[in-house]
């Protein structure tokens, strides 16, 4: 079957005629009725119930045209990803704003040849395109990969740690008169929707203080997150990269507790030269560390 000659069945479908759909298309009408003969022939069923002057689809001809409207779509899908795709172009997808990510930046200079592109989206979607090659790897704190992408053909590599403070204001401090109280009394606010993660935080916060929170404040920037925090509103885990507090705030370290390490996750079945690339400058900075 011949997917660029499709048009020629859908306008018999559309116009119920024959001749009509041979104009719109601009070919014989001999054509067009050799053409659906052929297509009829090649699937084994009848698609048109003909007379002298009309033709209308049977129930075969009516499965056939929603399926092959389907199939166009997505050859015109594929086409458009084959054409858009270049050899030296890698793709990363990023779920997350925790750490700084001057790495791609630092690997961009170091390789002006390959055009580096960053995509943001949800992990869900984000793992769909990595599964469907649609992106290279995706960048994701490991805390956040669920237990469910564990999968023998993909693989992580740790990039960087960060080191993660707890911060609340000053004045949430003097009303509640200690940090095991901040974290009773005030929700933590966060930007991560993950109830794991909101587990984890959990744990962590109870081995190490003895208490922890009742609520979760989630927010969806971290410009919001600062702010709920310096209007005593709550209080928040965030690395030292991330915080730009002033000295109305107050952090306590969490460094041997909480640990969170960004990650690579990719696919052993798909590494092209520039993910490779990419691959081998993380762990040259892994060895130089």
């Amino acid at each position: 079957m011949d997917i660029s000659k499709l048009d020629l069945f859908f306008a018999a479908a559309n116009s119920e005629n024959f001749t009509q759909a041979a104009e719109k298309c601009n070919v014989a009408q001999t054509t067009m009725s050799k053409y659906i003969s052929q297509l009829e022939e090649e699937l084994g069923v009848k698609l048109f119930y003909r007379t002298t002057r009309e033709c209308f689809l049977t129930e075969a001809g009516h499965t056939f045209y929603n399926g092959a409207k389907e199939l166009r779509r997505d050859y015109e899908s594929l086409t458009k990803q084959i054409q858009n795709v270049t050899d030296n172009e890698l793709k990363i997808g990023l779920y997350g704003e925790f750490f700084d990510l001057s790495v791609l930046r630092e690997f961009r200079d170091l390789h002006p040849e390959i055009e580096l592109r960053v995509v943001f989206d949800d992990k869900d979607t984000l793992y769909e395109q990595l599964r469907r090659r649609k992106i290279h790897a995706i960048l994701i704190p490991d805390i956040l990969v669920p237990a469910e992408y564990s999968n023998p053909s993909f693989r992580t590599i740790d990039i960087l740690s960060g080191d993660a403070f707890l911060f609340c204001s000053k004045s949430a401090l003097e009303n509640y008169g200690s940090i095991e109280n901040v974290i009773t009394e005030l929700p933590y606010i966060t930007k991560a929707s993950e109830k794991d993660y909101h587990e984890y935080c959990t744990n962590i916060l109870r081995e190490h203080f003895g208490t922890s929170f009742r609520d979760v404040t989630r927010v969806g920037s971290r410009a919001k997150q600062q702010l709920l925090i310096e209007l005593s509103q709550g209080f928040g885990i965030m690395l030292k990269s991330e915080a730009e507090f002033k000295d109305q705030m107050i952090s306590i370290p969490l460094k041997d507790v909480f640990h969170e390490t960004l990650q690579l996750y990719y696919s052993i079945k798909h590494v092209p030269a520039h993910l490779r690339a990419f691959i081998d400058y993380i762990q040259s900075i892994s060895l130089a560390d």
